[in-house]
């Protein structure tokens, strides 16, 4: 059972561990501070992110090591406020600069925000529907308050209560706590009562090939999957189906962008789908995109050496190489986006433009190996009736403010494509499709989820899960989806707190700078 409620009390141990050893030792003591928080915040990586390892033992490790090294920043530095400028300056520090990590954890290359606070309601998306005006960074800021006067209190009043005050002050904090707890959740409840779907409906059927990454998708022949995968959406599709949404990298024969209308995955989906012709499909590919020269090459660009047909002498071809959603309808190709939210060390070596050499080290899934291309800006698929999807892409689901790009330039429904066969049957998949309930409130807009093996579903406007396709099971699935088109003050604002939280921050650095600046010139007087 997934519960949110230890997440209220999560960090008291870790600020009680940095007040008792600041307090207790005078000798290394920030070294032992910073060992204590880094056992504490590994013990939380690893019984929520263990599965990583399923796809790669060393990548699990690193991520698994170096995430609790980062996340022992904010709370190393709200020790160094709370010791030069008290305690109400320290909590105030931890709550900035532990939002301030968890943004420029979203925006980094070596992003992993898996574990932003804010998603721990996943599980419990209907305490947390207010998320469509503050998104995640509204549930992280409550769990820090609420985590500092758990502290507060507790540090303020573990000795044995002897005075009727004591006993008042501790009554009043219990109270203080509940409340605080209690009324977002009861603020929440009413919301998801007495929210309505918006929008016209629009019919989806969505595909579940299962197809298991590691012993079929590469060996089994294209033509085979193909076949399975078209017969087996083809039954659940009819004249009223708007769309038809497969999984990432659903087809594994390489697809050159630059002759698309001519690949053999475009004529064959194109041709099977002939008597429909008012259906748009939306499938998962390899995409491959030639550049005339080396000059015109991006960064993640690879290079391919061959006897030219023309001359026979050795020329080169470089390309990129695309994850990347196709939307074609039965005359052909309508556009195609590029995940641009790539997995750190699977899919992207951090700054590859800086670091190329890193690409050697990428870990190969099976498939296509090194540094995929990425693009700048969102791309949304419209039909004929001017109903536009988002093609969201497997690890761009947990980047909220990300996907509200998608509903800003006209998407009403978001449909999000993944392959979590990597992670085998474990919590990972589980948590992945928890966390798109969360997207679903935060737009407003309903989710058609096409997974290679589970999970499959739909996901109205409160973030409730309908026909979730269980592990293992191929299958295919239908639902008439409201397509909304007002926006959420998230959508508008995306992620304003944690914004904030880094120009606080910025301030709060530069007036540390400041006073050790001071420090140094009045020793030197």
């Amino acid at each position: 059972m997934h519960t949110a409620i230890p997440i209220f009390f999560a960090f008291v141990p870790l600020l009680f561990a940095e007040r008792l050893i600041s307090d207790s030792y005078t000798k290394y003591t920030g070294l032992k501070v910073w060992f204590a928080l880094f056992l504490g915040l590994l013990v939380w990586n690893l019984a929520t992110t263990w599965w990583v390892q399923k796809a790669s033992v060393a990548g699990g490790l690193f991520a698994n090591i170096a995430n609790p090294i980062l996340m022992t920043i904010p709370l190393m530095l709200m020790r160094k406020v709370r010791l030069k400028f008290g305690k109400l300056a320290g909590y105030l520090a931890f709550v900035v600069f532990w939002m301030s990590f968890e943004k420029i954890h979203l925006t980094w290359e070596l992003t992993w925000p898996w574990l932003t606070v804010g998603n721990v309601f996943a599980a419990q998306y209907s305490w947390v529907q207010w998320y469509e005006i503050t998104g995640v960074f509204g549930g992280t800021l409550w769990v820090l308050l609420i985590n500092i006067w758990v502290f507060h209190a507790i540090a303020e009043y573990k000795q044995p209560l002897i005075s009727a005050t004591k006993k008042k002050q501790l009554i009043f904090h219990a109270l203080g706590i509940l409340i605080i707890i209690a009324l977002p959740i009861l603020i929440s409840l009413q919301m998801y009562r007495n929210y309505q779907d918006k929008g016209k409906p629009v019919q989806f059927t969505v595909l579940q090939p299962n197809y298991d990454p590691y012993t079929e998708k590469f060996t089994i022949p294209y033509r085979v999957q193909m076949e399975e995968m078209l017969r087996t959406s083809l039954q659940h599709v009819n004249s009223e189906t708007d769309f038809l949404i497969w999984p990432e990298t659903a087809i594994q024969t390489d697809v050159w962008l630059d002759k698309l209308s001519w690949q053999k995955p475009v004529r064959d989906v194109s041709k099977a789908i002939d008597s429909f012709p008012n259906l748009v499909c939306l499938i998962g590919i390899n995409g491959y995109e030639k550049y005339p020269s080396a000059d015109k090459a991006t960064a993640t660009a690879r290079h391919l050496e061959y006897a030219s047909p023309v001359t026979g002498k050795p020329d080169t071809i470089y390309f990129d190489v695309y994850n990347t959603a196709l939307a074609l309808n039965s005359e052909g190709p309508i556009g195609y986006y590029h995940k641009s939210k790539l997995v750190p060390g699977v899919e992207r070596m951090p700054y590859p433009e800086y670091m190329k050499l890193l690409n050697y080290f990428t870990i190969n899934l099976g498939g296509i190996e090194g540094s995929l291309g990425i693009q700048k800006d969102r791309t949304v698929f419209f039909n004929k009736d001017s109903v536009g999807i988002a093609p969201v892409i497997c690890y761009e689901s947990i980047f909220g403010e990300y996907v509200g790009d998608y509903i800003n330039k006209g998407a009403n429904i978001i449909c999000i494509i993944t392959n979590d066969g990597w992670w085998g049957d474990t919590d990972g998949y589980k948590q992945h499709c928890m966390y798109a309930s969360l997207r679903a409130i935060e737009s407003r807009r309903a989710i058609a989820r096409s997974a290679n093996t589970g999970v499959s579903c739909f996901i109205d406007q409160r973030g409730d899960i309908s026909q979730a396709q269980p592990w293992n099971v191929q299958s295919a699935i239908s639902a008439s989806l409201p397509a909304n088109s007002a926006f959420t003050f998230y959508t508008r604002h995306g992620d304003y707190l944690a914004r904030f939280a880094l120009w606080l921050s910025g301030g709060m650095l530069v007036i540390l700078l400041i006073q050790r600046l001071l420090n140094k010139f009045s020793k030197r007087v």
